[in-house]
């Protein structure tokens, strides 16, 4: 066979196997992501609002961002955006004490602040997205516009919380927390919330949300050989997954990132559930690494 034949026999294995962890997950297990909290909503200013603090507070052990969610969202009440919009910035009860990680309740609520004003400003945060948008092959450079637009509207306290909150693409950071937010809001299929739309919205721009299990699992499949995950391991591993699905790449997000946050595929061969994993005929890591040709042999000797 050759390599060209070779190629294409292993990228409709590829798709196959993640069609089939798609079809697996589809519908499933809302109750483990920080998205089924936006869901409780039916407005969707609040589930827009939602769905940014929800992606932002979203590292650390699910219990535990559920856990901050809850404390977050209670003193909101049943509208958080037109609470935000009534808000006059002062001390909001009930999130003096918070603490999710080294996210405190002042970092979160110069954040609230942050969203408050860009609402007032622009209308809603898609709005002030599509603003600083001129297009792309993927929302890196957007992206980074959009978090420092948000850091300039209001120049409050300058804290390790909030820096994170509001990182820079520009440093070669994934920005996971954000990329995810981008999902949730410009894909209509499956969980996602599909309230950004036209324009140059479009879900083909869109970049996996690369964090360390997605990473572990996208080196499995061939997706990426970075050593870490940053940006460019995100880009490398979308590529490849845009040869399988041109227009949706990170369609496939919600089923691999099932894989690591219910410990299906974890870093330890004995936690593994590899006999009952849709990927495990394509999986490296289970399988070895592709063998070299003989000419592949030659040209690195």
């Amino acid at each position: 066979m050759g390599a060209r034949a070779k190629r294409v026999s292993d990228l409709s294995a590829l798709r196959e196997r993640l069609e089939a962890l798609r079809a697996e997950w589809r519908g499933r297990r809302l109750d483990s992501d920080p998205l089924a909290f936006p869901h409780r909503y039916a407005d969707p200013a609040d589930r827009e609002v939602v769905a940014f603090l929800s992606s932002s507070l979203a590292f650390g052990r699910v219990a535990s961002i559920h856990a901050s969610l809850e404390r977050l969202l209670s003193p909101l009440g049943p509208h958080p955006a037109a609470f935000l919009d009534a808000w006059n910035g002062g001390p909001i009860a009930g999130l003096g004490r918070f603490v999710h990680r080294w996210v405190t309740g002042r970092d979160v609520e110069e954040f609230l602040r942050m969203v408050k004003r860009a609402r007032h400003a622009h209308g809603s945060l898609g709005a002030l997205f599509a603003k600083g948008d001129s297009g792309g092959e993927d929302f890196v450079a957007p992206l980074g516009l959009f978090l420092r637009n948000l850091r300039e509207i209001s120049p409050g306290p300058d804290s390790r919380g909030l820096r994170f909150l509001l990182p820079s693409p520009s440093s070669g950071s994934a920005c996971k927390r954000q990329h995810l937010f981008l999902r949730w809001m410009v894909r209509t299929d499956g969980f996602d919330l599909g309230l950004w739309t036209g324009g140059r919205f479009s879900p083909a721009r869109r970049l996996l949300p690369m964090d360390t299990h997605v990473h572990r699992i996208s080196r499995y499949l061939g997706l990426t050989r970075r050593p870490s995950a940053d940006l460019a391991a995100s880009r490398e591993a979308t590529a490849a997954l845009r040869l399988l699905d041109p227009e949706d790449p990170v369609g496939y997000d919600w089923a691999l990132s099932r894989l690591g946050i219910l410990a299906e595929c974890t870093g330890s061969p004995a936690r593994r559930h590899c006999e009952r994993c849709a990927v495990a005929p394509v999986c490296r890591e289970r399988i070895g690494p592709p063998r070299r040709t003989a000419r592949e042999k030659v040209m690195t000797t």
